[in-house]
């Protein structure tokens, strides 16, 4: 049975130890060592040796208990979290979790980990019937979802799987999130000393300017997509002519189409703005993430929808996201799925809180999920 407390101790435990990007090790450990306390089969794949972290993800195995065909699905949580995320303190206030303000509180993403340690602990005290079911525990999601992304498509057995890893709560689920592109832009001009003869060399940092003040609209672009410059960089020193300067572009749309118009608009204003200055381009286009769609009748999401409305959940809510989460990358390799809404508030940030009922609510939304599941609904 799913104990609530248990449940909020264990996220604790999860939320005190060391997570950062490509070291995640301890808490990996811990999970590990959970798996085994519980009898449950697991194994940690290699794909540190891509990402340079110090553990691959955990992935966990219930094989089915029941006769009939039943539905194989999988749950996935990152056991990474952005900093300051070292030694984080909960303080329970009035049925809410946060912080002492010195670090995140880690609800991004340990409340999926401890929800889906939870409900495997009740469905194995419960003898509950289920078909087969895995659970991933996945590296280095907050730098580039590189857990997920370099997994072994191989060691998925399951028709499809739910993300827990988002903002709203239970009946919230994100069945679309974009395609992302990264254009990474390095414009080339020529050095010259910027006091003694500016005019002998070309500003790359001007040129830069010229190229990305030409460009015809940045931020939303429509309901569907949206282009962002997040980073610029150039010069040595201020009175030398800057003869590089680069800059990133993220872009993504939830549309392939619009994506690959802006994409290619984009790159031919950069080069001919920067080429009638008298400067150069050299451009590097990233598919850095794939779009995620699921049918809004799949059976993925019928089954979630029904275990919340089973759970008591007073709407169901299907949403399109501008972010890109895990669930992507399991979408472009082939395995339809959607994200949970997990209750998870003000992430990235000291500000960050998690209520009691949420992280209950998640556990119960797993739990319920495989039990259908395992009825064959």
């Amino acid at each position: 049975m799913l104990n609530k407390e248990r449940l909020i101790k264990e996220f604790e435990e999860l939320v005190a130890l060391p997570c950062e990007s490509k070291k995640e090790k301890k808490v990996a450990e811990l999970v590990k060592a959970k798996l085994q306390q519980l009898g449950v089969e697991y194994y940690e794949d290699n794909v540190n040796l891509k990402t340079g972290g110090e553990c691959g993800n955990v992935i966990a195995f219930l094989p089915s208990n029941v006769q009939h065909l039943a539905k194989p699905i999988f749950f996935e949580a990152h056991l990474d979290s952005v900093s300051p995320c070292t030694g984080t303190k909960v303080i329970r206030k009035n049925g809410i979790l946060y912080s002492d303000g010195t670090t995140v509180l880690g609800g991004d993403d340990k409340v999926g980990v401890a929800s889906m340690l939870e409900a495997i602990r009740a469905i194995k005290e419960d003898n509950l019937q289920h078909g087969d079911v895995q659970f991933l525990f996945t590296v280095s999601e907050e730098i580039g979802c590189f857990g997920a992304k370099y997994c072994d498509t191989k060691k998925i057995k399951a028709e499809f799987g739910y993300c827990l890893d988002t903002e709203g709560q239970l009946g919230d689920i994100v069945y679309a999130a974009p395609k992302q592109y990264e254009i990474w832009v390095k414009v080339l001009g020529k050095t010259a000393h910027g006091g003694a003869e500016p005019e002998k060399g070309i500003n790359a940092v001007m040129l830069a300017s010229k190229a990305l003040s030409a460009l015809p609209q940045y931020g939303r672009i429509d309901a569907e997509t949206t282009m962002n410059i997040g980073v610029i960089k150039g010069g040595t020193a201020h009175n030398i002519v800057p003869a590089e300067c680069e800059f990133v572009i993220d872009m993504r749309s939830l549309n392939d189409t619009k994506l690959e118009r802006l994409k290619d608009e984009t790159i031919e204003i950069i080069k001919k703005s920067v080429s009638a200055s008298g400067g150069k381009t050299e451009i590097q286009v990233d598919n850095s993430c794939p779009g995620a769609v699921v049918a809004e009748n799949h059976p993925c999401v019928a089954l979630a929808s029904a275990a919340a409305k089973n759970l008591g959940a007073k709407e169901i809510h299907l949403q399109k996201s501008g972010g890109c989460s895990d669930g992507n990358f399991y979408c472009g390799m082939g395995f339809p799925t959607v994200v949970l809404g997990t209750g998870m508030s003000n992430i990235h940030t000291t500000e960050e809180y998690l209520k009691e009922e949420d992280l209950f609510n998640t556990a119960r939304w797993v739990y319920e999920i495989v039990r259908l599941a395992g009825e064959g609904k």
